[in-house]
Formats: C-alpha cells, structure tokens, sequence
C-alpha cells in the first residue's frame, strides 16, 4: 500500500484501487486516526453513498463542503466520508480542487474510489495541502505471499514463504479471504507460533484442481494404483470432474514440461520443487522427471487433446480415457 506523508489532521483522504479488502482496512485506520474512542461518532462521522444520486440522499459537492464547515460537537474533528466517490469525484473535481486550497480547519473529507490519478490536479491537491492517499492494489506472485507472511506475524506466529505461497495457491488472490485463513490457522496453531505446511493441508484442504495434481503426482512416479485410487475418488466427489479435469491435467503436464526445459537450463531440482507444490520432495521430482523426459511429455500432452476432442464428439468416454492415460504416465520409462 503506497500512500503519500501523512500529516496529523488532514482535511482529505483518500483511499483507491481494486482490492477491497486493503480498502477497509485503510478505512478503519483513518477513521481511527481521525475520530479516537472518546469521539461520538453519530455526532462527529457523516457517511454518503456515491452510487445515489442527489435526490437519493446521495452527495453533492454543496452538501459535502456544508457538512465539513459544521463544527464538531464531542470530537476534534468532523469527517464526511463519502463511498464508491468515483462519479463525485467527476462531477465536482474543479471544486474539490479549489476547496483544497483552503480546506475547512476541522473537517476532513475521506474518498473511497477505484482511480485516482497521479497525474491530475486534484491528486497533487490533496498532496499539496497535507492529505494522506493511499492505493490499494491486488497483490501477486511473492507479494502475495509476503502479505500472508505480514499477517501471520501481526498475530505474534511465523510462516515461512513457500507454505504462505500454498496458501495462496489454495485459497486465490482474494486478500479478505486469505486474511480470514490466517485467522483460523493462527486459532488452530493454538500456543505453537509457527504456521506449517502440515496445518495448512489440515485446515484448508484441498481443492479439486489439487486432487488433481496428487493424481498425476501418483502416476507420474509410476505408482499406478494409487493414482487410480484418487482418480476414482475425484469422480466420487464431483460427476462433473472427469471434463473439468482436462484442463488441470493438462496444466500439470505443462508445467512438468515446463521443469523439464528448467533443469537442461541449469536450474536445479531443490529450486523446481517449491514451483511444482513439491517442498521438501526433491527425490521424487528427481524421480518423475526422470521417467518422464521432455518428448514423452509432449506426446501425452498431444494425447490428452485426442482424447478431449473424442470425448466432446460422443466418440470416447473421458472417464476411461483419462484412466488410459494415467497408465501411460506411470509407464515405466522406455
């Protein structure tokens, strides 16, 4: 989260972006840091919804700038926040400009919006006459990741890097979602402080793409009745798997590829590993690329399309085909 030098009672925030829940956060902190525990805030706290319209209660730039120029009963400072400020924002920025210039002395306006240029006037207002703006964007990759680490440490435990990436692969992008795991799993750990791959696989679980990946795993390292196994319990689960999976199976023979095309290149197993969801199985990955060089990955990859088209045409049924193919997998290498 970015944002600009704050000052100690500023007359504009402003929160943007794309991921909400990097935005209530920043809300709650602002609002905390504007209106303490002693302030009342039914008293001190105006909230407008930027999606109405002005006959629908919604803010006008006569009301906002009335509300802030209204001195505060029982707190320093009387703020007017005003939700989804993007169409406010359009309709009022020459005034919100000129307000800037001379700002209500205990008002403080908070804008929650999904843009807010740099490059405009009203940005480098707000920066001019000591507002604080933060941006809150969708985080990826080991940014990601390193939010998971931050918000297992603000509750006093460790988790390292890989395990908070397959955290991140588990339950996806959603900040408000991983923040809600990171809640239970820190309840979970109970008194131990740190968070590990083995809780995360107990609390979690597992998703269907998973199953997935575990099935090929099995067949991959020629241990064909397992993979049969969990095939049959993916299909068990969910009638529809057997089409879905295509797309999952697929993926993992890419990315073996993938692993393949790594490892010629000098990248070694113990760094493929973390990127295959393989920690701490370094023998093994050893072990499945071996039985599967990079041209046998090619000419399955080739197969599973022939089967994905037979099996759309009514020609093949896809359960039993992708059971032939996990047999091909765990062929012996030849």
């Amino acid at each position: 989260m970015a944002k600009t030098q704050p000052s100690r009672h500023p007359p504009i925030v402003v929160i943007f972006g794309d991921e909400q829940h990097q935005k209530s956060v920043a809300m709650s902190h602002a609002l905390a840091a504007l209106l303490p525990v002693e302030a009342d805030r039914a008293m001190a706290l105006v909230t407008l919804d930027g999606t109405l319209s002005e006959d629908q209660g919604g803010p006008s730039f006569g009301r906002v700038v009335d509300e802030l120029m209204t001195l505060p009963l029982l707190a320093d400072r009387r703020v007017v926040v005003v939700r989804d400020a993007d169409r406010f924002i359009s309709a009022a920025r020459e005034r919100l400009e000129k307000y800037l210039t001379a700002p209500a002395a205990t008002g403080t306006l908070v804008l929650e919006c999904r843009s807010f240029p740099k490059t405009t006037r009203l940005y480098k207002a707000a920066a001019a006459c000591g507002g604080q703006v933060h941006e809150c964007k969708k985080l990826t990759g080991r940014a990601l990741a390193g939010f998971v680490v931050d918000e297992v440490r603000a509750r006093g435990k460790r988790i390292d890097p890989a395990t908070a990436d397959r955290l991140c692969d588990l339950v996806g992008q959603d900040q408000g979602v991983l923040a809600a795991e990171v809640e239970k799993l820190c309840l979970y750990a109970d008194t131990r402080t740190t968070i590990s791959a083995e809780d995360v696989a107990a609390l979690v679980g597992q998703s269907r793409e998973e199953k997935i990946f575990r099935v090929l795993d099995a067949a991959g390292l020629g241990r064909l009745p397992e993979a049969l196994n969990l095939w049959h319990q993916v299909l068990s689960t969910d009638p529809a798997a057997a089409f879905k999976s295509v797309g999952g199976i697929a993926f993992v023979l890419r990315r073996w590829l993938d692993a393949q095309q790594q490892r010629a290149a000098g990248v070694p197993t113990s760094a493929l590993a973390p990127r295959l969801m393989m920690w701490g199985r370094e023998r093994e990955l050893d072990t499945l690329l071996a039985r599967l060089p990079a041209a046998r990955l090619r000419q399955l990859l080739a197969e599973l399309a022939d089967l994905d088209a037979q099996a759309k045409s009514g020609l093949r049924s896809i359960e039993r085909g992708v059971e032939a193919l996990m047999v091909r997998v765990a062929a012996p290498a030849t």
